[in-house]
C-alpha cells in the first residue's frame, strides 16, 4: 500500500482498531486492560524517539505523563509486566512490518544516473550489546567485551530513504543469510560492504538480470582476464597475473578496471590506490563498463553511506543504550520499538523536507 499524505500515514499506523487487532493476534494484549496498544504505542514512539528517556522506569514515567486523566495512570510493576510478555516483541515487529508496508510517496529525485534501476538497495548490519545474562539467547561474537549481543540486519531503499526489510538475530549469525533473494533483484542494484561477499550469490544476481556493487576484501586474489586504465586504455601486460602480484612497483596506475576470474566465477573488479593511506581499495561489480566507467562506479558506492547514517541515527538518537534489561522479551521488543520510532521519524521528515541531495561524505 502506498500512502502519499503523512497525516494519513499516521492515522493508518496508529489506528486504535488495527493496533488492538495486532495486539490480540500476537498475544501481546488478549484483553483490553489499562495498558492498551493504542495508548502504549505513542508513548513508546515519543519516548524512544527523543533524548530524554533513560531506562524502563523513564519510559513508564513518560507513559503516565501522556495520559489525559490521572485515573489512566498505572503503577510501574504492571507496566513492566506488560513489556515482559512474549507477545511484546512479536507485536512491535508486526508494527515495523506494517510501517514499512504503509509507504509514503518516494520523494528522492533521481541522482547519480540511477533512473535505469527499478530500485537501489543498501544492505548492512549493526550489533548492539545486551545484558550479559542474555548470552544464552543472543551470544555475542566477542565473549570478553560483549558476551550478549544482537545483530540488526537491514535492507534499505535508497529511493525512499527508509528500511524495507529488517530482522534481529544473535550477533554470531552470518550476515550473508539476510541478503535479498538473488532472484528478486531483477533490474535492481544492490550495494553492500565486504562482509557480504559471496561469488555464488553474485552469479545468481547476474543470472536474474540484477546488478551489484560490493566493497572487496583485501584477501581477494583473482586472475586477471582483461585490464584497463582509468582512461580506458588496455594494459595487456597484466593479463594472466594474480591481483596481489600487481603491486605499485609493477604498475603505477592509480586506478585499475579489471575483468577477473576466481574458479568458475567471473566478475568486474576495480582497484584504486590511496596514496595518503598507502593502501588499495577494491570494488566488485557486474555493472557494464560502457555505461559505468570506473570513476562513476566508485562515486556510486558512496551512496551506501546512507545506511551507515541510518544506523548511526538508530544508535545515537533512539535511546537503545539506556535499556540494560535481563528480560529477553523486553530487550527484543524495545529494539523493534526503537526501529519503529526511527522509521516513523524518517518517513515524516521526508515529507517535510521534500527532495534533498544525497549525502555521500
Amino acid at each position: 500500500m502506498t500512502i502519499i499524505n503523512a497525516t494519513q500515514y499516521l492515522k493508518q499506523l496508529l489506528s486504535s482498531s488495527e493496533l488492538n487487532r495486532i495486539g490480540k493476534f500476537t498475544g501481546f494484549c488478549q484483553r483490553l486492560r489499562d495498558i492498551q496498544p493504542a495508548r502504549l504505542l505513542p508513548a513508546l514512539l515519543s519516548g524512544l524517539g527523543c533524548d530524554k528517556v533513560d531506562g524502563i522506569a523513564g519510559l513508564h514515567r513518560h507513559f503516565n505523563a501522556l495520559q489525559l486523566h490521572d485515573t489512566d495512570q498505572i503503577a510501574y510493576k504492571p507496566f513492566h509486566n506488560q513489556l515482559r510478555k512474549q507477545g511484546f516483541p512479536l507485536f512491535m515487529r508486526a508494527l515495523v512490518e506494517r510501517a514499512i508496508a504503509l509507504r509514503l510517496k518516494e520523494c528522492l529525485p533521481d541522482a547519480h544516473g540511477l533512473a535505469g534501476f527499478e530500485q537501489v538497495l543498501l544492505q548492512d548490519g549493526s550489533s548492539f550489546a545486551l545484558h550479559p545474562q542474555l548470552a544464552e539467547h543472543f551470544p555475542g561474537r566477542f565473549n570478553k567485551h560483549s558476551p550478549a549481543a544482537v545483530e540488526c540486519h537491514m535492507t534499505m531503499s535508497l529511493l525512499d530513504q527508509s528500511p524495507i526489510s529488517m530482522s534481529i538475530t544473535a550477533d554470531t549469525e552470518s550476515e550473508r543469510k539476510h541478503l535479498p533473494a538473488a532472484n528478486s533483484l531483477n533490474n535492481k542494484l544492490l550495494l553492500a560492504d565486504a562482509g557480504y561477499i559471496s561469488r555464488e550469490y553474485f552469479a545468481d544476481v547476474t543470472k536474474a538480470k540484477g546488478s551489484y556493487l560490493v566493497r572487496g576484501s583485501q584477501n581477494l586474489n583473482p586472475k586477471v582476464q582483461a585490464a584497463y586504465r582509468q582512461d580506458g586504455r588496455e594494459m595487456p601486460k597484466l593479463l594472466g597475473k594474480k591481483l596481489k602480484d600487481i603491486d605499485r612497483r609493477s604498475c603505477r596506475a592509480e586506478v585499475l578496471d579489471l575483468d577477473v576470474s576466481s574458479g568458475k566465477y567471473k566478475y568486474r573488479l576495480i582497484r584504486r590506490w590511496f596514496a595518503e593511506e598507502k593502501r588499495f581499495c577494491i570494488w566488485m561489480t557486474n555493472l557494464p563498463r560502457e555505461r559505468w566507467p570506473a570513476e562513476k562506479v566508485m562515486a556510486l558506492y558512496r551512496c551506501r553511506w546512507q545506511i551507515e547514517l541510518l544506523f548511526k541515527e538508530l544508535k545515537s538518537h533512539n535511546r537503545l543504550k539506556a535499556f540494560a534489561t535481563r528480560q529477553k522479551a523486553i530487550a527484543e521488543g524495545l529494539i523493534w520499538a526503537s526501529l519503529l520510532a526511527l522509521l516513523v521519524k524518517r518517513r515524516l521528515a521526508l515529507t517535510l523536507i521534500g527532495s534533498a541531495e544525497l549525502s555521500m561524505l
